[in-house]
């Protein structure tokens, strides 16, 4: 099924650079951008799902945008799955356009009706989660070259693709520029022969964090005495991925009433028992991890729920624990909430990147339990993996946990210190990615 996605997108990007044959009719025409007048961006991402990690870079890069050509001369257009879920991300003149699963028609009339593209998405080029998410981004990015518009990678992942996935890649995003998020993916993206620099992640000049008075209060309210030391715990069910459409499971699930393990449509979670049992395990050993913790310090357990299908694997870690505590699900807390949350943690376990990256600000030591490279990659950057990077499928994760979250509450203020100079450098790297993109789009469009 992603195959024969893959071919439409290739048919509809073919069809959309044809304007000679086809710009006089509805379908086929396209805006270009005329001087003097008002550029129109259009950001691509997987947002409007309540993944705090994908909303936030989304919203910081339309500040940055919107700051950089000024708001009088731009027009943004932010893609989302759901309009009424990004409430309150985004200043009132920036257009929340919606788009469905099925996706192809809706972002072909999307990148038609705007002079460039910002692909948003973390982990841009990768087959981790949805090989249908990486099409989507490489959709964008062929109709763009088509229709020759200037279409930029925003602090990219590229990761391991399927062999047809990524002979996509290099067809569709060769007139696409990257700036990625690590190293390492700007080596993957040289594997494919595309262009591109090192960079940072977007999320870093997020900045509509609640104020610490308003997040203590919120903690309070769960219960915490404002005095405690706080240990946030985000954790996921990383042994789902990656969705794979499948017709055969959709029509069945019709037929029989049972569409479990669904995540939208024709998607599907990918699961057998040994995924449950590899599930069950992660948040057995992360529960011990954090349990054995809580006996020798007298810590507030916060878990943290950073995309709405984290609320299952937070419910389950809630019932393993030995002192209750408060809990944040990013199904009914607003990002600005979840951020202040974070920046007021003594110590963080989390198997979210994102986490991990807002809670930085105020320097919080992290442990990470990591599933991919994007953990693996800020760790490393800030010389902390050796100690503080684990896997989600460690053998005895629980013990090795628990040493890790001892070190880290035992060398707390130098690793505050350390990381808080690390923010201030990732934090100028995003200020010359956003120098970057302006001469970019202006040299590409000739402004």
């Amino acid at each position: 099924m992603d195959r024969v996605l893959c071919f439409l997108i290739y048919f509809i990007t073919a069809f959309s650079g044809l304007s000679k044959l086809f710009g006089k009719t509805a379908a086929g025409r396209y805006e270009e951008y005329r001087q003097g007048g008002r550029l129109k961006i259009l950001l691509v991402g997987y947002n409007g799902a309540r993944n705090t990690g994908s909303d936030v870079r989304v919203a910081a890069i339309a500040r940055q945008a919107a700051e950089l050509f000024g708001k009088e001369n731009v027009h943004i257009t932010v893609l989302t799955m759901d309009v009424s879920s990004l409430s309150g991300y985004f200043d009132e003149d920036v257009e929340l356009l919606p788009f469905s699963s099925f996706f192809p028609f809706d972002l072909y009339r999307a990148c038609c009706t705007h002079h460039a593209a910002i692909l948003c998405e973390g982990s841009t080029l990768k087959s981790t989660f949805a090989n249908a998410l990486t099409l989507f981004m490489c959709e964008a990015a062929g109709i763009m070259t088509r229709q020759k518009k200037p279409c930029l990678a925003y602090g990219s992942e590229i990761g391991e693709m399927e062999p047809f996935l990524a002979a996509a890649a290099k067809r569709l995003c060769r007139g696409t520029y990257f700036i990625t998020r690590t190293e390492a993916s700007l080596a993957g993206l040289k594997k494919l022969g595309l262009k591109g620099h090192a960079g940072t992640d977007a999320a870093w000049c997020y900045d509509r964090a609640i104020a610490p008075k308003q997040a203590r209060q919120l903690l309070c309210a769960q219960g915490w005495d404002g005095k405690k030391p706080l240990l946030g715990i985000a954790v996921i069910n990383p042994f789902c991925w990656p969705v794979r459409a499948s017709l055969t499971k959709w029509i069945w699930g019709h037929l029989t009433g049972n569409l479990q393990g669904q995540y939208d449509r024709w998607y599907f979670f990918s699961d057998s028992p040994e995924r449950r049992e590899a599930y069950k395990t992660y948040i057995r050993e992360v529960a011990a991890g954090v349990n054995a913790f809580l006996k020798e310090n007298d810590c507030f357990p916060v878990i943290l729920g950073m995309e709405r299908l984290d609320a299952k694997a937070c419910g389950a870690l809630r019932e393993q624990l030995d002192v209750p505590g408060a809990v944040f699900l990013s199904g009914e807390t607003p990002a600005a909430v979840m951020t202040g949350v974070l920046r007021e943690l003594s110590v963080l376990v989390t198997s979210r990147y994102h986490a991990a990256v807002l809670s930085m600000e105020e320097g919080c030591p992290c442990v990470a339990v990591s599933m991919d490279e994007r953990l693996d990659g800020i760790m490393r950057e800030l010389d902390l993996d050796r100690t503080y990077l684990l896997r989600v499928d460690d053998e005895n994760l629980g013990n090795r946990l628990y040493g890790a979250l001892s070190k880290a509450a035992a060398d707390q203020q130098r690793i505050r210190s350390h990381i808080k100079a690390s923010t201030a450098a990732y934090k100028q790297t995003l200020q010359d990615m956003g120098d970057f993109l302006k001469r970019y789009i202006q040299q590409s469009l000739k402004m």
